[in-house]
């Protein structure tokens, strides 16, 4: 991605990379990624249907679909479905940020037929955040504490990570999410079933599912993945990142502060948020948290300036 250049020469500026580099072996995975963000290494995923943007983190076990049994935050998630849904349903229209563009079709010159393609509607697909840039935004919203407590409980979550997403996503009926993989392989994302109209169903790899309501699915969104509402409803569901499990808690730590400065934040949120009809109030309290959270103390110890 063009944004990251910049995000590897802010690190360089700001002693990040350097600290890495001469780092122990216990940062020798992380140091791989950075060379291979930097274009130094070749980063490519072994699945030809793993296509995540960023350089892919390597010595990972992936697999498109994971046990969800497996998972204590699943167990955690799906115990406490009913105050979920409760305030899920009870969401306000203005709290809501619309990001159907990011399903608009891909369209190619080269194959002039794709042009045809029509944009999807407004309001096709719309998020409600939690957590936004690795910043709550619940202060801002008032929507769904309840909801945000339990998501503070689960163990392994990247709250503070700058690409973990914490949000419920609602798709109006009849919309398409069209094929496409995401930022990086270092997540592990669940999807908790809270509205679930007939008809609707998600494929990761080659694989192809349905929520329950009430129920957990957890897959790896750095694999393909394309989503379907074929009913006349909302289908609605609560997505939650966690680290993938086979990162050490030092790796999860570097990889937290590399995102999480200020200066690289900035970099990249306004990429994301144009794609949005993002309201102000969110960008005014997301930039303003960004400058405090510098003093996080594990920026400290990999931020040396």
């Amino acid at each position: 991605m063009q944004h990251m250049r910049k995000v590897i020469a802010r690190m360089r500026i700001g002693g990040y990379f350097d600290r890495v580099m001469a780092g122990g072996p216990e940062l020798d995975r992380v140091k791989e990624f950075l060379l291979g963000c930097a274009g130094e290494r070749t980063a490519a995923c072994l699945d030809p249907l793993q296509r995540p943007q960023y350089a892919c983190f390597p010595g990972l076990r992936h697999r498109p679909w994971h046990d969800s049994r497996d998972y204590a935050a699943v167990r955690i998630l799906e115990s406490n479905f009913a105050a979920i849904r409760e305030e899920a349903l009870n969401l306000r229209d203005d709290a809501r940020i619309d990001y159907s563009s990011a399903a608009a079709p891909w369209r190619s010159w080269k194959k002039p037929w794709t042009l045809l393609r029509r944009d999807p509607s407004p309001r096709t697909w719309t998020v409600y955040l939690l957590y936004h840039m690795g910043v709550s935004v619940e202060p801002v919203t008032g929507n769904c504490p309840r909801t945000l407590a339990i998501v503070d409980s689960l163990p392994g979550t990247c709250t503070e990570y700058a690409w973990g997403d914490f949000i419920f996503s609602a798709m109006s009926g009849g919309a398409h999410l069209r094929p496409h993989c995401s930022i990086d392989n270092l997540r592990v994302r669940i999807h908790l079933g809270v509205a679930i109209p007939d008809r609707c169903s998600l494929r990761v790899g080659t694989e192809t599912r349905t929520w329950e309501e009430g129920k957990c699915l957890v897959f790896e969104d750095s694999f393909e993945h394309e989503v379907w509402n074929r009913s006349d409803s909302r289908r609605i569901v609560l997505i939650a990142d966690l680290w993938h499990p086979d990162l050490t808690g030092i790796e999860v730590r570097a990889l937290t502060a590399a995102f999480r400065k200020s200066e690289v934040r900035r970099i990249f949120m306004r990429e994301r948020i144009e794609r949005t009809d993002s309201p102000q109030k969110y960008v005014r309290f997301i930039e303003a948290a960004l400058e405090s959270q510098d003093d996080d103390p594990l920026i400290r110890e990999f931020w040396p300036r």
